[in-house]
């Protein structure tokens, strides 16, 4: 139904431009090309490219070749396997490409997907549609039933039992979390979170930035600030990402962002190309008091820690707490989106541990720069703690002051 919708609307406005998207080459190649010259008894060219009589064309394209398409102009599209994609970028990248002018009084962008929690699909199609261009049709494999083999059908019902989780997910099309013993963080409780509002107490209005330094070329460099508006509750009051910048550039740029936000604790991520960086700063800064953190992330012995396995996990779990009990407020859809994506894993010795961001990698999910940012700076929190005790003290920043509460609010 997907290909033939796009097939026939090419048909139907000749000299229409068309793009089918996978995310992977291989799926790309080996199942939608080869079920598009199989459906419609046609042989797409080597440059994935298939032309109709009409003048028409179909490009066939994954997802690392997308990018260079900037400026071609699409009468329709369509995502294949979208649960693959981690995020809405290639949706939003390809949506502002259907502007072509080939006589149609639409332009379509066709997305199929198998359910996969609460994701971009989830959330743009059957939680709450931005507006009623979004059209969703669910279906179980059950309803396809009369075109498929009698004995596959009879494994489906098997994995009831035998896989319930991959049941639900890819039989009976449930968008309900599954797995979730393996998740820090569930919808329920990150939505919940993002309804929380505290405002700014007298004597608060300390400031944290946490900064993940990008160790590879597609990955964006992060800050998360957070504030604290009392004396158990924090806010997230400030977030921002580049990339593909260099070290001399980043080092700039966190200095420029600790100046804007006034952030009195600053930590910056010391593993990898961050240590140099964290020395070029701090070189610079005279009081001992006024130097960056460095954010390392080593083994920690069963000894000091019978809980996780390394800092970065301790601070997550930090961060959970924070989150379960109420007291962290500012959280946007992009930061609850990467915290959904980490997971942890039990070590032989009982303890939980993160799985690494190389490993997330491999598995085709986007680097959560921006969470990592935000454990960073609340793993801070404990050292800061003497705050509250002063917290009426003629030390409160003088950006917290109540005569800057307007400002705060973005009120000028």
């Amino acid at each position: 139904m997907f290909l033939l919708k796009i097939y026939t609307y090419c048909e139907q406005y000749s000299g229409t431009t068309a793009l089918i998207v996978r995310k992977e080459f291989t799926d790309l190649k080996d199942s939608t090309m080869r079920d598009f010259e199989r459906y419609f008894n046609v042989k797409i060219g080597a440059d994935k490219d298939y032309y109709l009589p009409n003048t028409s064309k179909i490009m066939f394209r994954h997802a690392a070749e997308i990018e260079v398409l900037k400026n071609i102009n699409l009468g329709i599209a369509g995502i294949e396997q979208a649960e693959e994609f981690e995020t809405d970028e290639q949706f939003q990248f390809i949506r502002d490409r259907l502007r072509q002018q080939n006589g149609a009084d639409i332009r379509p962008l066709c997305v199929i997907a198998n359910a996969n929690g609460h994701n971009w699909v989830w959330k743009y199609w059957f939680n709450n549609p931005p507006s009623e261009e979004y059209h969703g049709i669910t279906a179980t494999t059950f309803d396809n039933e009369i075109n498929l083999p009698k004995d596959f059908i009879a494994d489906l019902r098997r994995m009831e039992t035998e896989a319930p989780n991959h049941y639900k997910q890819y039989v009976l099309n449930s968008f309900e979390e599954t797995d979730q013993d393996d998740y820090v963080f569930t919808w329920v409780e990150l939505n919940e979170a993002k309804k929380n509002i505290y405002g700014l107490r007298e004597g608060y209005g300390l400031r944290i930035s946490g900064f993940d330094v990008a160790r590879y070329g597609e990955d964006k460099c992060a800050d998360v600030t957070i504030q604290q508006n009392g004396a158990l509750n924090w806010q997230v009051a400030h977030k921002e990402q580049w990339q593909k910048k260099d070290g001399d550039y980043t080092i700039g740029r966190i200095q420029s962002i600790v100046n804007t936000v006034h952030s009195e604790f600053n930590i910056v991520d010391e593993d990898g190309l961050g240590g140099p960086m964290l020395d070029v700063i701090n070189a610079k800064i005279d009081d001992p008091n006024k130097k960056y953190k460095g954010f390392r992330n080593p083994s920690i012995s069963y000894e000091k820690n019978k809980f996780y396995g390394n800092r970065r996990t301790e601070a997550i779990f930090k961060l959970k707490d924070m989150i379960t009990k109420g007291w962290l407020s500012g959280l946007d859809d992009e930061l609850c989106e990467e915290l959904m994506t980490l997971k942890f894993v039990y070590q032989t010795d009982g303890r939980r541990i993160l799985v690494s961001k190389e490993v997330m990698r491999a598995e085709g999910i986007k680097s959560p720069n921006l969470a990592d940012a935000l454990l960073m700076a609340v793993s801070l929190i404990g050292e800061i703690n003497y705050k509250q005790v002063n917290q009426y003290s003629y030390s409160q920043p003088q950006y917290s002051k109540e005569d800057n509460i307007l400002n705060l609010a973005g009120i000028k």
